[in-house]
């Protein structure tokens, strides 16, 4: 075998002097940093950690942000929803200051007629139910400008005609269940309904109503022609 010529077999031997003096010098430098609790292997194991964490706080993150951007619009709902009921109480206030003005108009148009602080019958219909059975609808009223409530009993009777001669059969006579009266309590108006039976061969002419605020006060009393509701009047006797 031919040998290599002096130059080259000495570099060579530097050549591979230096490969042997860096291997040697980093298995030393690995060697004191796994004497020092360092390796390669559980760095790696590290990073690897870290960028697992990063990718964690980075959902995180979005989530957060999706969480934010919920509850944007959840408050921009909440802003539109309040500004719809502040619009729709400034409404309502409106509507009942009208109506209390509407009010305080028939209060003193009532009040006119009748006076202050009266109470009285303003309406009385008579209805045909069946047979000898009608429904008679009274309504009260109480003119005046105070918010009093009125209280207090009402009692019919009706006056007529049988067998030739005038009677006039009370309430708890012409009422299915015997009553003698009626309690109301009202603070502007009322309508009662009462059902009321005629006594076989009876000729109705007039209705009586008599009603009374308290249990000291005199009673009042307001008599009206009988007259059935779409049916001609009855003549006078």
């Amino acid at each position: 075998m031919v040998g290599l010529p002096p130059d080259r077999a000495r570099a060579r031997r530097i050549l591979l002097a230096v490969i042997t003096l860096l291997a040697a010098f980093y298995g030393g430098y690995e060697l004191g940093r796994t004497s020092a609790g360092y390796s390669i292997i559980h760095a790696a194991f590290e990073r690897l950690e870290r960028r697992r964490e990063v990718d964690r706080l980075a959902t995180e993150n979005a989530g957060l942000q999706r969480r934010v951007d919920a509850a944007t619009v959840e408050q921009q709902i909440d802003a539109r929803l309040q500004s719809e009921a502040q619009r729709m109480i400034g409404e309502l206030e409106a509507e009942t200051a009208r109506q209390q003005q509407e009010l305080e108009f028939y209060r003193g148009l009532v009040s006119r007629q009748f006076g202050a602080g009266t109470l009285r019958v303003q309406d009385l219909k008579i209805r045909h139910q069946q047979d000898r059975r009608y429904r008679v609808e009274i309504t009260l009223v109480q003119a005046g400008t105070r918010d009093a409530t009125a209280g207090g009993v009402l009692s019919i009777a009706v006056s007529g005609e049988r067998g030739g001669a005038l009677i006039q059969v009370p309430m708890a006579e012409l009422d299915g269940n015997h009553r003698r009266e009626l309690p109301f309590s009202l603070r502007y108006f009322q309508q009662l309904e009462l059902p009321i039976e005629l006594p076989e061969g009876f000729v109705p002419a007039s209705l009586l109503v008599e009603y009374r605020q308290g249990r000291n006060l005199e009673p009042v009393r307001q008599s009206f022609t009988w007259r059935v509701e779409d049916e001609p009047p009855v003549p006078a006797l």
